[in-house]
């Protein structure tokens, strides 16, 4: 009856089997096809993203190239010039830019002086619905709203943000020039519309797509299709993120026709944006028609599947006449575990609930002296017990063993011969199948030289901890665990901390990291850095860190690898060191190196060095930035009749004047003698001539009062603006230089411009 009742019980649970493998199977097969349709639309977006980055790419430097032809043909313009001769420039331009229908002057009430479209002279034009319409600073290309027309003449502009992309049309581009001292002209150029959709129309991968070209205030100006509402909607906020600064993305959208992608990027250098969106739906249409195919193919596969289960486990079932020899074979098995024991290195001990010993291996022997047929019937402390351990550990050890629960510890028993060794001891309770304890099994391994080595570790320890106490600097040694395995008390008196009560190995690091890194100047980045270097076990000598107080803590990190053949990475140590006194010296030295030492500027070497960094600044983001040399006009007689202290003086007086006019961000060095130099950032010419003068004056009318008696002086200024093109300081200050000696030659005490 309990076999038939367990042969049910078998058929059950294989048939539960059976119907958990087909959920199993049917949930792999939806989850591969969850799978597939993430990597589609993952794909989807990574073709999406490359072709904004490479539309943005294109059309700006389509504007770009626009942009560089007008400010060439601006330098070119000159203001006394008649009209016939800017329009032959125009024309000359025009030729070679296909994708431009004209090129227009415009006077600055905004009437067409020239162009190469007669029909356009004469017309009057608004630009101040040109973007971006203020500009404080920088040199901007100025894009206008599309137009409907075939130029500037019959053009309506089309500004509209909602409004489709006209038909016919043109796209405005706009740059300003003061050609001379003459009032400013703007240069317009009128975009092909119809050349800029056939290029959009190339980035184009399905018939679904849409391409929109927007400036940044959110007017649109070319788009492949009209938008549904919901696309209008999210463009009309896509301007308000690019005004606060976002530059790309891509969103998910549901439209009138479906679930839409949308990626916009905004240009780097021009103020305009690419929005692409492409139907969702279309893309993930060919994952939907694979998973139909599959499922087809999985049904049949799953079924005959199933069934071969079904046949296989029928065929085992009649294998039960097998029974027999499987626990003949089950007895082999038992006998070759007793043989394993028989020949292991460790000591086995089985005893009943009694404590007598029922049966022992060989190694039982080797480690007592005691052989089997002394042992069998005998309690192990009639035979090992050596009396060091109390009556209250071997109590404690039996309510262990008897409630059940593995019994691990330490003891040191007595050998037959008299002689004593320590012995790890192990006792796991066994039951039987109802539960009922029925024996003990003792494990006893010999640890005399385990713990004779131990000893030998602790002395080598206590060694190393007395190095380390008397270290001239913090030590920290921490395990992989982030637990402290070793350090001194320099290491409290660096970060100006009591030591806490007691042993700190084994204690958590974190704290002294925390404390540590609240002195630093950066606590998050000191934290970072820390975890950096545990990540990758990096070895780091001499790293100098900064601290709120003004100190300065060098710091070496260094990785504790074992030495044998595995080179297994043990932990790390921390040394710290305060090299406060060597930086101040370092910073001595590095003003003695850079400072003019007697007017406390910056020297020639330095300055250039700065000049240099902001011609950096200059080519990378098309600042303005200018430079001004100036020289004591006669100041040889200043030495020759008020001796060279009162020249001296003249100097600092000069240097005192000028940094009473500059401005925090400028500088200015003395490149020798009575010269010097002044670099004036984020500053055009107009504001480099107006302080030039203003110095000039200030020091024409506040003489140096030295010794109750008034020297007078002027100065020659020379100022040049720093460009792009310039290859080293040394090219600016040459042009400086020039306009120095002109102001020289034509007088002294004035300013002349390079």
């Amino acid at each position: 009856m309990n076999a038939r009742r367990r042969r049910r019980l078998a058929d059950f649970g294989f048939l539960a089997l059976l119907c958990v493998c087909a959920l199993l199977a049917w949930a792999g097969f939806e989850y591969h096809f969850s799978r597939v349709l993430e990597d589609v639309r993952t794909a989807h977006e990574q073709v999406l993203q490359r072709d904004t980055r490479h539309l943005n790419t294109h059309i700006g430097h389509l504007l770009r190239n626009v942009d560089l032809n007008l400010i060439s043909l601006g330098r070119a313009i000159d203001a006394d010039a008649p009209s016939p001769e800017w329009t032959s420039r125009l024309e000359s331009v025009i030729q070679h830019i296909p994708y431009l229908r004209s090129l227009s002057v415009v006077a600055a009430d905004g009437t067409v002086i020239a162009s190469t479209t007669p029909e356009n002279r004469g017309t009057a034009l608004r630009l101040d619905s040109y973007h971006p319409p203020d500009r404080t600073r920088g040199d901007i290309l100025q894009i206008g709203p599309p137009h409907a027309g075939r130029d500037l003449a019959d053009a309506r502009p089309a500004d509209d943000s909602l409004t489709p992309t006209p038909d016919l049309g043109f796209v405005p581009i706009a740059r300003s020039f003061r050609p001379g001292n003459a009032p400013p002209v703007a240069l317009l150029a009128t975009l092909d519309l119809d050349y800029l959709e056939r290029i959009l129309d190339d980035f184009r991968t399905t018939h679904g797509d849409r391409i929109s070209l927007f400036r940044l205030d959110g007017i649109r100006l070319l788009d492949t299709a009209t938008a549904d509402t919901a696309l209008q909607q999210l463009e009309q906020a896509l301007a308000l993120r690019w005004q606060a600064g976002e530059t790309a993305g891509m969103q998910t959208l549901d439209g009138e026709q479906g679930h839409l992608l949308v990626s916009y990027q905004l240009n780097e250098r021009l103020p305009f944006a690419v929005v692409i969106s492409s139907a969702l739906d279309e893309a993930l249409a060919g994952a939907y028609a694979e998973s139909r195919s599959s499922a087809l193919i999985f049904l049949p596969l799953s079924l005959l599947g199933l069934g071969c289960t079904l046949a296989a486990y029928l065929y085992f079932r009649r294998a039960g006449q097998h029974e027999r020899s499987l626990r003949h074979r089950a007895e082999a098995r038992r006998h070759l575990l007793e043989s394993a024991l028989n020949a292991s290195a460790t000591a086995v001990v089985i005893t009943g609930t009694d404590a007598r010993i029922e049966w022992a291996n060989p190694a039982f022997t080797t480690l007592t002296g005691y052989g089997l047929s002394e042992a069998v019937g005998r309690m192990p402390k009639e035979l090992v017990r050596s009396g060091q351990q109390s009556r209250e550990f071997y109590e404690s050890m039996w309510r262990t063993i008897l409630s059940g629960a593995v019994w691990r510890g330490e003891l040191v028993n007595r050998r037959k011969d008299g002689s004593l060794y320590d012995e790890a001891l192990t006792i796991t309770p066994v039951r039987d199948e109802q539960g009922t304890l029925t024996h003990f099994i003792a494990i006893k391994e010999d640890i005399t030289a385990t713990r004779a080595a131990r000893k030998d570790l602790q002395a080598a320890y206590a060694r190393l901890q007395t190095v380390v106490d008397h270290f001239p600097g913090a030590v920290i040694m921490e395990d992989m665990q982030g637990q402290i395995t070793l350090l001194n008390d320099k290491v409290f008196d660096l970060m100006n901390m009591p030591r806490p009560p007691g042993n700190l190995a084994g204690a958590s690091i974190k704290s002294l990291t925390l404390a540590a890194g609240k002195l630093s100047l950066d606590p998050t980045t000191f934290a970072q850095r820390l975890d950096m270097l545990r990540e990758r076990a990096q070895t780091v000598y001499g790293e100098e860190l900064a601290h709120r107080d003004g100190r300065w803590i060098e710091r070496d990190f260094i990785p504790i690898r074992s030495t044998g053949s595995t080179d297994a990475l043990l932990g790390f140590l921390r040394v710290y060191r305060d090299v406060s006194a060597r930086k101040q010296q370092e910073k001595a030295l590095w003003l003695l190196a850079t400072t003019d030492p007697l007017t406390g500027v910056r020297n020639r070497r330095a300055f250039l060095d700065k000049v240099d960094a902001e011609l950096v600044r200059v080519r990378r983001y098309r600042n303005n930035a200018a430079l001004m040399m100036l020289d004591l006009d006669y100041f040889k007689r200043v030495n020759d009749l008020h001796g060279h202290a009162a020249g001296d003086a003249m100097l600092c007086h000069v240097v005192t004047l000028a940094h009473s006019l500059l401005r925090a961000s400028d500088l200015i060095g003395r490149l020798g003698g009575e010269e010097f130099a002044i670099l004036l950032p984020a500053t055009g010419l107009a504001g480099a001539l107006e302080l030039a003068e203003r110095l000039r004056s200030t020091l024409e009318n506040t003489p140096l009062v030295y010794q109750n008696r008034d020297i007078g002086a002027t100065t020659s200024i020379g100022v040049s603006l720093m460009q792009a093109d310039d290859s080293n300081a040394e090219m600016i200050l040459a042009r400086a230089d020039s306009a120095l000696y002109a102001a020289k030659h034509n007088g002294r005490n004035r300013v002349e411009q390079a």
